[in-house]
Parts: C-alpha cells; sequence; structure tokens
C-alpha cells in the first residue's frame, strides 16, 4: 500500500460520511488544508465548522458560513492579529479568546493546554447550531475503519461531529472526547493525508524537497549495511524515502519527541510493508537516547529550528562512530523565498523578503546561516556546507503555502493574489520557491 495522493482530502473526508450513511455533521478542525477543501466544494456536507486556533486561514471560503463558524483565538503572539483582522470581516461567526494563552504553534498540545475551555465553549456553539440545521441522531454499527487513507474511529450517539487533526498535538482530542461524545457521535480522522502529518508526507513525496534532502544524503554517501539515524523524524517518511533509495540495504531508525507522529510513522511503515527495516524510537534531538557511536550516519532535516541547535549538533556527533557522518538540512528564513506571480511589485517583494515564517520554532533553534559556523565548530573533516533551492508546483503543498500567506494580506492584497494564482495555475507555471541551509561532514 502507498500512500500516493488521488482523491482530494475532502472528497476523502466525505467519502467517509457516505461509507457511515451520514449526509452532513458538525466539523471541528486547525489544519486550513483539512477543512478549506470541504468549505468550497462540500458546504451543504458542514452543519458548523470550528476552528481551533487556525493554521492558516481563509475568510472567502469560510464567509458563507455566518453564524454557523465558531472560531477559537488565542491573546497574543504568534497568529493572533492576523486572525483577528481576518474575523472582523466575518461578523456573524463567534469567537472565544483564550485569555492568557500565546498563538500556540503546530506542536502545541492544546487540548491538554486549553481543554477546559474547548470543550464547553464548543458544546454550548455547537447547542445553538444544532437548533438551526436539526441534524439527526446517528449511531453506526461501524466503531472503526479506513477510507482511501484516511482511518476513522467513532464513538458515541447523537448528531455526528467530525474531529480533524489538531496540527502536531501530541494528545490530538483525547482530553476532551469524553464530553464530546456524551451527547455527539463523534468521528475522529487520522491517517497520512490529513493535519501536519499529510503536511509532512506530503512535503516528503514532492520533487523540490528530495532534491534538496537528496543532496545532503548523496553527500553523506551511505554505504550497504550501515546503519542510519534520522533524528526528529516525524512520520518517519523520509525514513521510508532512505531505505528504498539505499535498495533497503540499510537499517534506518528514526527518532522523535512527538508521540502521536510516532504512532502515525509506525502504522504507515507497517501498511507499506517496511516495519522490517525502518524502527521509531522516542527522545529527543537535545539527548538522542543511544550509546556513543551507535550509528554510521545521522541526518537531520528542517529539526535544527525546533530544538537548542547547540544542544543538538553534538549529540548527532555522540552518536555516531568514527568516520560516520552528521547531515543536517535547516530552513533558510533570512533568504527570500521565490513566488512564481504577476504582483505588483511592492507587494512580491514584502511576501518574498524574510520574516516570512508563522512558526518561529525555538527560542535557541537555528533557522539561518549561523548553521555554518556551528556545524564547522563542531571539529568534522572533510566538512561541506552550501545552501539549496527548492520548488514547489503541487496544488496540495501550494494550498498549504498559501494558507499561510493569504491571512497576512489585506482585502485588496488578497484579491490580486488569488487572480495572479488562478491565471498561473491555469498556465502551469504557479510555483514558490523556498531555501534550506544544509551542511555535512565527518566524524574524526
Amino acid at each position: 500500500m502507498t500512500t500516493q495522493v488521488e482523491a482530494p482530502v475532502d472528497e476523502r473526508i466525505v467519502g467517509v460520511l457516505r461509507q457511515l450513511g451520514i449526509e452532513r455533521a458538525h466539523f471541528a478542525s486547525r489544519n486550513l488544508g483539512d477543512w478549506r477543501g470541504l468549505t468550497v466544494n462540500f458546504p451543504d456536507a458542514i452543519a458548523s465548522m470550528t476552528l481551533v486556533c487556525p493554521l492558516g486561514f481563509d475568510s472567502q471560503a469560510l464567509a458563507p458560513f455566518g453564524n454557523r463558524l465558531l472560531v477559537f483565538n488565542a491573546d497574543r503572539g504568534g497568529a493572533t492579529e492576523t486572525i483577528d483582522r481576518n474575523l472582523a470581516g466575518l461578523p456573524a461567526a463567534a469567537k472565544v479568546t483564550l485569555a492568557d494563552y500565546g498563538y500556540p504553534n503546530n506542536y502545541a498540545d492544546i487540548g491538554v493546554e486549553q481543554g477546559d475551555r474547548i470543550a464547553p465553549a464548543v458544546l454550548d456553539f455547537l447547542a445553538g447550531a444544532d437548533s438551526g440545521v436539526n441534524l439527526p441522531s446517528v449511531s453506526p454499527s461501524t466503531e472503526e475503519g479506513e477510507v482511501d487513507d484516511i482511518y476513522f474511529r467513532v464513538q458515541g450517539s447523537g448528531p455526528p461531529l467530525v474531529l480533524l487533526p489538531l496540527g502536531a498535538a501530541p494528545a490530538q482530542w483525547d482530553p476532551v472526547l469524553a464530553a464530546f461524545t456524551e451527547r455527539y457521535c463523534v468521528i475522529t480522522l487520522t491517517g497520512p493525508v490529513l493535519g501536519m502529518v499529510g503536511s509532512l508526507e506530503g512535503r516528503g513525496r514532492t520533487p523540490g524537497y528530495l532534491s534538496a534532502v537528496g543532496s545532503l544524503i548523496d553527500a553523506a554517501q551511505i554505504q550497504p549495511g550501515e546503519r542510519v539515524l534520522e533524528a526528529g523524524c516525524g512520520t518517519g517518511v523520509l525514513c521510508r524515502w532512505v531505505a528504498r533509495r539505499t535498495n533497503r540495504q540499510n537499517p534506518v531508525a528514526g527518532v522523535d519527541v512527538n508521540t502521536y507522529f510516532l504512532r502515525e510513522a509506525a502504522d504507515i511503515a507497517r501498511r507499506e510493508g517496511m516495519d522490517d527495516l525502518v524502527s521509531f524510537h522516542e527522545g529527543s534531538a537535545e539527548a538522542l537516547p543511544f550509546d556513543d557511536n551507535s550509528f554510521d550516519v545521522v541526518f537531520s532535516s528542517t529539526v535544527i529550528q525546533r530544538v537548542n541547535a547547540d544542544l543538538m549538533l553534538p549529540e548527532l556527533v555522540r552518536v555516531v562512530k568514527p568516520g560516520g557522518r552528521i547531515a543536517v538540512l535547516g530552513h533558510a528564513h533570512d533568504m527570500n523565498r521565490w513566488v512564481n506571480l504577476p504582483l505588483r511589485p511592492d507587494l512580491k517583494t514584502r511576501i518574498e523578503s524574510p520574516p516570512w515564517v508563522d512558526d518561529p520554532g525555538h527560542p535557541q533553534g537555528c533557522d539561518n546561516a549561523s548553521l555554518y559556523e556551528r556545524f564547522a565548530g563542531l571539529g568534522l573533516d572533510n566538512a561541506r556546507m552550501f545552501p539549496f533551492i527548492s520548488t514547489f508546483s503541487e496544488p496540495d503543498r501550494l494550498q498549504f503555502m498559501q494558507g499561510g500567506i493569504l491571512p497576512t494580506l489585506n482585502a485588496e492584497e488578497a484579491a490580486e493574489w488569488r487572480a495572479a494564482a488562478a491565471q498561473a495555475q491555469a498556465d502551469g507555471t504557479f510555483f514558490i520557491s523556498t531555501p534550506f541551509h544544509c551542511a555535512v561532514g565527518a566524524k574524526p
């Protein structure tokens, strides 16, 4: 079984509902890639939409839902002001501000941190929505299953409530499930095409990203039989890719702090028949759970931004054998990206110029050219350091990237972007290029 994208995510979600005999449901989500297609292509399937500190926003797609929209926002930091500005154009929408709470990044465990506020507010909102949409109570006989790489679990009975992933939150909706299942038939959706799992899996299949990682892996010169470790493996998409790239001649281990990702990673590897070659372990890149000199090659991709870089890099060296290679790829948020759209010069310059990242990562992380100085300080042999520009033109990836750009634009700018993007998509010329910093060296 593969995870190649075929039908759009929105069609797959509606396919789950149809298999369960459900025509319409309440939805709760966070990632724009999960909910936007539904709002545009299947609005009649949505009785109401709840967004919890959304990652990406599209006012145009949400406008038709009026008072059937609930949005949770933090009271400071991150995308707080952006979400507030977008909500100003949706006056009928319900809004809940999570007081004394900074806008959570992709990896925040919102259900744990704010579950006692989120659950009552959602239930109050749904009670009002129920009176207006008159959803029938359901109790499907099927408790769990899969439809086109979307895995579903059904709990409780009542009007249907679909829970889409809460970013990369380790606990997801678990802390508030009991409150919801008392009144609703709760359908929890996961799998390799949804949420941050879907984003990482999708990125890990794109030629642009794999060309960057491929340049790193080529420089590391993996030899047959050598043990390989990925630090910060996420869903394991690169672990599986390296195992295939080396013709299944190398055992590959992945380590990550996120238990949600690790569960998904193990499940995907098993379904793809790679669990005999790829293994996953819980642990931090700042303190790897392995003995000294355990691996021949250690690599890491877009993780050094999210950890203390000065703790992570010596750990990579520690667990590599003498003569083994360390290879690191990080975001280059100190360089311009390139957006291939005919926008007016001032708007194009602003969109392309740093800073253009919504998730700043760890305060001691590294997302710039300081990677090279840090790497040089490790005392490695045969060090190679270089930037790499990756180009993305896949529709799903472009939608994800636009989800971080559109909310930062005013109405006039957003209209200009949409018109330019529509024309470029029709011409087949829409792409976005993003830069990375790369470094490879050998342990003396």
